[in-house]
């Protein structure tokens, strides 16, 4: 829609540019009233996967936070209201250089920036400071009508922007109920339709729904809904997940779509991924992808932890279960704010099917500690998982047995058809000195290039001079199995479906190994947690019974 010099660079600073450009009527619309506008750009020289945007209503944009003396690649596409937003495409790129710290002096600052940082400082120091209120009231009334258009820019621009580098920790926040609304959108309750359950979710009902807003196209959301008489700690960790996706702005993670705190149902709206957790899908199509593929789907993912890290996010909680898959089959990362929050809980629930301890690095189980360099460990046992289609990682193997294999020097073999420099480079993730461990941004490059060459370099820049022993097929005769179902059952603490698995006919380990989704349904086990939790263990349990029969033992 436009020519590169058509666009306009009106100011250019170290760490801002400001472009402008003609209100062009795309093409099919009826004009160019409510045009919208969003504007990619990323660093050149990087992968355009890592790219941010912005959207605005006006022909005219200034992006901020940019790094001094780099150079910028912008694009930007315009449509009307409605479906067509998405097949828009973006104008040839243009590049921006920023000057040097040196080359702008001490000019003064944009006041909309100065009372941007005034508000955010005095929302996480004062919290219910009357100033900080009025605020509030404006940015509840977005989407509404009563203000000019600029005004509207503005406080989308600085109030949602998605290129802050520094995470705001809700636990800093007074009112998590104030502060959701600096980075949610509030929609009207009306415009959120719930048309069917997908089970319980951690707060509440898991819903299927639509979004309508007003001159948008229809679009499918997941709605997450606060049950009724929850605690007021239920609650506040409700809010404090919405206020934490809703500073996110990348590809690779579960977008926002906004919030719903003033009917008598809160709710968060996020966009809906048809295809569910990640293990799930891998379990399903087992054997219809090729190694290649399930390759292809691990860039992206560390792509989104390298934004994370950046921004001083720290997972907590990372394992393929909390990456959604999209209708067009792109990974997600998800489960913010659900990671295990110190040593107990990491160590004593060890025997769920889920177990922290299966994914979580030596010095969280040990001390409780959290960091960036915790949660690549946690990625090397995701790419482990997305090679095993989905496998439950250490089989059958109990979270204290894990545990000590773990600090016994035994780490996860290479799964069937996975090439070695990719285990070379899980086993980097999983070194016992965390200083040792790649970084995002270095896993991001080295995965990038492993989809392209299939000979990359056989380690990260930090590899290790002696790799951690691969746990041998024979550390399988130093654990234990199960000898029932109950036991079993009992494992993943879901032991309370004894008498369900028993009335239907499943006695044997034989059978529950080939049980599918459909069959868990057809037991009336309604919660998706619990369905997903057997579903894993049943993968599990496939491969020992089916080792087990190999060696010609009776199961």
């Amino acid at each position: 829609p436009w020519e590169e010099d058509e666009i306009r660079r009106d100011r250019v600073e170290p760490q801002s540019v400001s472009l402008s450009w003609r209100e062009p009527i795309p093409a099919g619309a009826p004009g160019a009233n409510g045009t919208e506008y969003e504007i990619r750009y990323y660093e050149k020289g990087q992968s355009e996967q890592t790219y941010s945007t912005v959207k605005t209503g006006e022909p005219a944009v200034t992006v901020t936070n940019l790094k001094p003396a780099t150079r910028y690649v912008f694009q930007i596409r315009a449509a009307s209201p409605g479906p067509s937003w998405e097949t828009q495409s973006f104008n040839p790129s243009i590049e921006v250089q920023t000057p040097g710290e040196a080359a702008s002096g001490s000019k003064d600052q944009s006041p909309a920036v100065v009372v941007t940082i005034v508000t955010i400082s005095a929302l996480l120091v004062l919290g219910s400071v009357m100033s900080v209120l009025a605020i509030w009231r404006r940015t509840c009334s977005y989407g509404k009508g009563g203000r000019d258009a600029h005004d509207e820019e503005e406080l989308y621009f600085h109030f949602k922007v998605p290129t802050r580098r520094t995470f705001v920790d809700p636990q800093s926040c007074g009112d998590p109920l104030l502060a959701v609304h600096l980075f949610a959108k509030e929609l009207d309750a009306k415009s959120v339709t719930l048309e069917r359950s997908l089970g319980t979710g951690r707060f509440g009902e898991l819903c299927f729904g639509c979004l309508q807003l007003p001159g948008r196209q229809e679009l499918p959301v997941a709605v997450h809904t606060l049950r009724e008489g929850c605690s007021d700690l239920q609650r506040l960790s409700f809010l404090a997940e919405a206020l934490t996706l809703g500073q996110f702005d990348h590809s690779h993670v579960v977008r926002l779509e906004g919030v719903v705190t003033r009917g008598s149902t809160l709710m968060i709206v996020t966009e809906y991924m048809s295809h569910g957790a990640l293990d799930g899908f891998l379990r399903r199509h087992e054997g219809q992808l090729v190694a290649v593929q399930l390759m292809g789907l691990l860039p992206g993912l560390a792509s989104a932890m390298k934004y994370l890290s950046e921004m001083g996010y720290v997972h907590r909680g990372l394992a393929a279960r909390r990456v959604l898959v999209s209708s067009d089959l792109i990974c997600k990362i998800s489960g913010f704010g659900r990671g295990p929050r110190d040593r107990a809980e990491a160590v004593y629930t060890t025997m769920s099917g889920r177990s922290p301890a299966l994914w979580a690095a030596p010095e969280t189980l040990q001390f409780g500690h959290f960091s960036s360099a915790s949660d690549v460990w946690s990625f090397g046992v995701v790419m482990w998982e997305v090679m095993a289609f989905g496998e439950r990682p250490y089989w059958d193997m109990s979270g204290h047995d894990v545990i000590k294999a773990v600090e016994d020097g035994f780490r996860l073999p290479p799964p069937r058809h996975c090439p070695s420099p990719l285990h070379r480079l899980m086993l980097d993730c999983w070194q016992k000195d965390p200083g040792e461990r790649p970084r995002f941004c270095q896993l991001h490059g080295l995965l990038s290039k492993m989809v392209q060459d299939p000979e990359p370099p056989k380690c990260a820049d930090t590899t290790c001079a002696r790799p951690p022993t691969p746990l041998a097929d024979r550390a399988f005769s130093t654990f234990p199995s199960f000898g029932s179902v109950g036991a079993w059952l009992e494992a993943l603490d879901l032991g309370r479906y004894k008498d369900s698995f028993a009335a239907a006919g499943y006695g044997s380990l034989e059978a529950v190994a080939v049980m599918t989704a459909q069959d868990l349904v057809s037991l009336g086990i309604s919660s998706v947690e619990h369905r997903e939790d057997l579903l894993s263990g049943i993968s599990a349990l496939r491969a020992r019974v089916l080792q087990l029969q190999g060696r010609g033992v009776q199961v």
